[in-house]
């Protein structure tokens, strides 16, 4: 009987073994969308510091390939109002040379996505909110809408913000999302955000205002 009890004893302890050793098996979902926030020592918050520190987690997290690969172009965004930004792209970093607003959203999206047109009544309340350090901008990608459908469709919808409906617009959101690792076809509607020109967070698809409100919030803490 003691024989027995040693044997299962032996058997139970192989087991538990390999279940802590097991790896992952490459199917593990990333968390996404999420802001990290720094705190001094002596507990008060340290926004000198914070978005630097930020900005390194983001550049250990990528692959050495990624690393290797450099992104530079510049594109000039127009509206409907032969109003115009020259935007220039230089690796994770996007500058409007006519802005001088220190926080810069940029949602790509298309006319006929409606997550995208929901979206839109949200931009607008932050775009009021945020007047005085924030530059909205939104930038209509594969869309073939024509040029008077689109002045109806920013009329109904009441859109504060500046819309880019020029040539250049595809090509730019293909170069953006390459800086951030997406796929060709990604996700609309996909909302960055910059401070100082640097990328600071991104949203792919539908999130609550509340995140991209607290993320702004965030921002201006460090800037300050």
């Amino acid at each position: 009987m003691r024989k027995i009890n040693v044997l299962l004893l032996t058997l139970l302890f192989l087991v538990f073994t390999g279940c802590e050793d097991k790896k992952p098996d490459g199917n593990t979902i990333p968390v996404e969308n999420t802001t990290e926030v720094f705190t001094s020592t002596d507990g008060g918050k340290d926004n000198t510091n914070r978005f630097r520190l930020q900005q390194n987690n983001k550049q250990e997290t990528t692959s050495d390939t990624a690393q290797e690969t450099s992104f530079f172009d510049t594109f000039t965004l127009h509206n409907m109002k032969n109003e115009s930004y020259s935007t220039t792209v230089s690796n994770q970093k996007v500058t409007l040379k006519q802005n001088n607003q220190a926080i810069v959203l940029v949602t790509f999206f298309a006319t006929w996505c409606p997550p995208c047109v929901a979206d839109i009544a949200y931009m607008n309340d932050l775009k009021k909110s945020y007047q005085k350090d924030l530059f909205l901008a939104g930038v209509l990608v594969h869309d073939t809408i024509t040029k008077e459908r689109l002045r109806s469709f920013l009329a109904k919808h009441e859109i504060k913000y500046f819309v880019a409906s020029g040539t250049e617009n595809n090509d730019f959101a293909s170069l953006v999302a390459k800086t951030l690792h997406l796929p060709k076809n990604f996700s609309i509607p996909l909302t960055v955000m910059y401070v100082e020109g640097n990328y600071f967070t991104h949203y792919e698809g539908c999130v609550p205002v509340e995140m991209i409100d607290y993320d702004i919030q965030q921002a201006l803490k460090i800037l300050k």
